[in-house]
């Protein structure tokens, strides 16, 4: 009995050194992503367990196998999403990964900014992963170990089912949670919803995250429950839609009828970097037109481009659940700014550097109603000269397509202030040929870099006047302009703080809209915007009538407070931040100083969400096809 019992041990303290290896890499993201709760190593280590069981019972060759292909996409997933978070602040789901391919270029000087415990963690876990498949455990072949560890494996699948249910006790004031936390922010919620990968990761960990976002957004629509639950779930939107004010003209109605839109998307263009003396023109024309001074373009999706993009065109963001743009290139997008516009008697084209299969808009501006994604790189062969955004206006087959006959209605999207900022950069290395001066004129490399790539961006719009004067057209065109993010490239968070002046990362997401003309009021607008107003206003301040419902509203509009929705569940309205996760509200600013209830929290958090859902539903049921 003695040696059967050290036989069993002998052999089942493998399974203990493989549970430790799946284990590690569990706290490996708890130190580099602090969910601040004890669930993730619940749902971690039962997951450890339940790994290294399937690969410890089954026969020494096929079980070593195992162990590489999951210990190894474990660990290659879990790099990933903290040195994601490590940059952008946030998590990816598995369809994100359909977006690698676009920031390839840009991986070298990502990879810089990764912290040092990545490094370190990151080589010490490979390592270890290597030393156990080079002296892989012998297996379980005895029945009684073989049965005991069928027994425990059976125990660990269980235990995985209810912990869930222990979690959501936390919900109803057990385990030291405030019971007043609303259900709509409960731990329920955010683990049913999944809205947020982060804040869902702050309850699961790391495989339990993996296991959920391959039911909810890759299984779970293959069935017919799903596609039952969608179609009740779309007479929500016109619930959603009928709770609000209808349309009324007011004041800016039409104020820029007839006028000729030039519609330029300012790459990582932050508000700190429009100075008089860096960025005359910008400046310049942010204070003499309408000036949106808090406009905040949240995150939602991951690549922030296309989402900022996607919805300054659409006025819907990209689905919290992942994915790629292209997925929905069959939707219908009738209310979108371009087919508006369009409607209105305009041609609409876009203008770019990068190639149309580059987050594949040579089809998708198309399907938002544009005539034509034009690359510049179709006309240009000298790299160098791509560095420029004025090229537009540099080749005269774009300037005639530019200066077209008609209305015309252009969308311009820049490149020159992309990180990262470092000198040896492409982008900053060209800025500084361009403007040696900038080298050490700052307090950093990072601001010397930002600032020099700002004045490009600036030597675009003062082109763009020089053009539009020369050619005849500036008293008849408008220009709208707008940031798709702020610079999440810069490294040096607490100087990015202080340039921005706020001290919080959600704060961050306050960058420049502005709009301009010959003939345009000097208006600040101090009213709390996102993204998804940009549509609704722009329409209002050109006269165009759109029959659709839109999930954002006019700026203008006397009735709508005005708020900034986060896909974590966090919000910004009327001077107060919040940011909201697993734990509670946390309020980052309360501007005004004004009592902010309990009641007001949970009703702005469900608002929230209702926003996030309606959001999801308005691409998933291609809404906008509807008679």
């Amino acid at each position: 009995m003695k040696e059967l019992f050290h036989d069993f041990w002998r052999r089942t303290s493998g399974i203990l050194i493989l549970t430790g290896a799946f284990l590690g890499i569990e706290l490996f993201a708890w130190f580099l992503l602090l969910p601040g709760e004890w669930s993730p190593f619940l749902f971690g280590g039962l997951w450890a367990l339940l790994l290294a069981l399937l690969c410890g019972i089954l026969p020494r060759k096929v079980g070593r196998i195992l162990f590489g292909v999951l210990y190894f996409l474990s660990l290659l997933w879990t790099l990933a999403q903290t040195g994601y978070y490590s940059v952008f602040g946030r998590m990816m789901w598995l369809r994100d990964v359909f977006y690698a391919g676009e920031g390839a270029d840009y991986l070298g000087d990502v990879l810089k900014t990764f912290p040092l415990l990545w490094w370190i963690g990151g080589i010490l876990l490979l390592a270890a992963g290597a030393a156990i498949l080079w002296k892989f455990p012998r297996e379980i072949n005895t029945l009684p170990g073989r049965l005991l560890a069928v027994l425990a494996l059976l125990l660990t699948v269980v235990g995985l089912f209810l912990t869930p249910e222990l979690v959501f006790a936390k919900d109803l004031g057990i385990w030291g949670t405030r019971s007043e936390y609303a259900q709509s922010s409960s731990y329920r919620a955010t683990y049913n919803t999944m809205y947020d990968a982060k804040n869902t990761y702050d309850i699961t960990g790391i495989y339990q995250l993996v296991l959920r976002d391959v039911w909810k957004h890759h299984l779970y629509p293959l069935t017919p429950a799903y596609r039952s639950a969608m179609q009740e779930q779309t007479k929500r939107l016109d619930d959603y839609f009928a709770q609000r004010p209808q349309k009324q003209d007011n004041e800016m109605t039409g104020i820029f009828a007839g006028k000729n839109v030039v519609l330029v998307l300012m790459e990582s263009m932050d508000d700190w970097m429009i100075t008089p003396e860096d960025t005359p023109t910008l400046y310049r024309l942010m204070h003499q037109g309408i000036n949106f001074t808090e406009f905040y373009t949240p995150g939602y999706g991951t690549a922030r481009t296309i989402n900022s993009e996607f919805c300054m065109n659409t006025g819907i963001y990209l689905p919290t659940n992942g994915g790629y743009v292209f997925d929905y290139v069959t939707n219908s997008f009738r209310q979108s700014l371009a087919s508006q516009m369009t409607d209105s008697g305009y041609t609409a084209q876009v203008f770019h550097y990068n190639t149309p299969d580059f987050y594949s808009r040579g089809v998708f501006e198309p399907a938002m109603g544009y005539l034509k994604y034009n690359c510049y790189e179709d006309y240009e062969t000298d790299k160098d000269r791509l560095y420029d955004d004025c090229l537009l206006f540099d080749i005269p087959e774009l300037k005639e397509l530019f200066f077209r006959e008609g209305k015309s209605f252009n969308t311009i999207i820049t490149r020159s202030a992309h990180l990262s900022y470092v000198y040896n950069e492409v982008l900053s290395h060209y800025a500084l040929k361009q403007y040696p001066e900038y080298r050490g004129k700052y307090a950093s490399e990072e601001e010397d870099c930002a600032r020099v790539k700002a004045k490009l961006v600036d030597d675009l719009f003062a082109r763009l006047l020089q053009e539009l004067a020369q050619a005849g057209q500036l008293e008849n065109t408008v220009i709208m302009a707008m940031t798709d993010h702020y610079t999440y490239g810069y490294k040096n968070m607490q100087e990015l703080y202080a340039h921005s002046g706020v001290e919080d990362t959600l704060l961050l997401e306050r960058t420049p809209c502005f709009v301009w003309s010959v003939d345009c009021p000097n208006i600040v607008v101090s009213k709390t915007l996102n993204t998804s107003d940009f549509v609704p206003t722009m329409l209002n301040l050109m006269g165009i009538d759109s029959p659709y419902h839109y999930l954002g509203q006019d700026a203008f509009d006397p009735r709508y407070v005005g708020y900034a929705l986060f896909p974590n569940g966090s919000w910004i309205s009327d001077g107060v931040a919040c940011k909201v996760n697993a734990s509670g509200y946390d309020i980052v600013r309360n501007r005004y100083q004004k009592d902010v209830p309990q009641s007001y929290l949970e009703e702005m958090t469900k608002k929230t969400r209702e926003y996030i859902a309606v959001s999801n539903l308005l691409l998933s049921s291609d809404y906008y096809r509807q008679p």
